[in-house]
């Protein structure tokens, strides 16, 4: 579990965000997985013609996590993953989460300290 495979940005006012990085950085965003059980605003970042990262609209800012990026790392077995997360202290977020295609299952976690953390896996779910 140490390959960073993704990162995404959480925050209550992402055409800000949008606004800003697209004159900062020359990123472009993208809609994206409005018909998945995501049920979020989402875009997909793209720098240089390559998905380099996600940004999602929080719910509120009250619930919302502390400002900064949120990485993603492969796992083999997400189910077993998450199990280890809450056995070590931590607390799991969002279980198994599927937006399509052979890598788009999800699950988010925080470490015990709060930090969020996600994890992905190529694996569809085990019967």
């Amino acid at each position: 579990m140490s390959r960073i495979v993704w990162w995404e940005i959480e925050t209550s006012d992402p055409e800000e965000f949008m606004r800003f990085h697209s004159e900062l950085s020359g990123w472009s965003f993208e809609p994206a997985f409005a018909g998945t059980e995501l049920g979020a605003d989402y875009w997909v970042i793209h720098a240089d013609g390559s998905e380099i990262g996600g940004l999602q609209r929080a719910s509120t800012p009250a619930t919302s996590p502390a400002a900064g990026p949120r990485l993603y790392v492969a796992v083999d077995d997400l189910e077993s993953a998450l199990d280890r997360v809450v056995a070590y202290g931590g607390s799991v977020k969002r279980s198994r989460v599927e937006l399509g295609g052979d890598d788009r299952w999800f699950g988010i976690y925080c470490d015990p300290t709060g930090v969020s953390f996600g994890m992905w896996t190529a694996n569809p779910l085990r019967a």
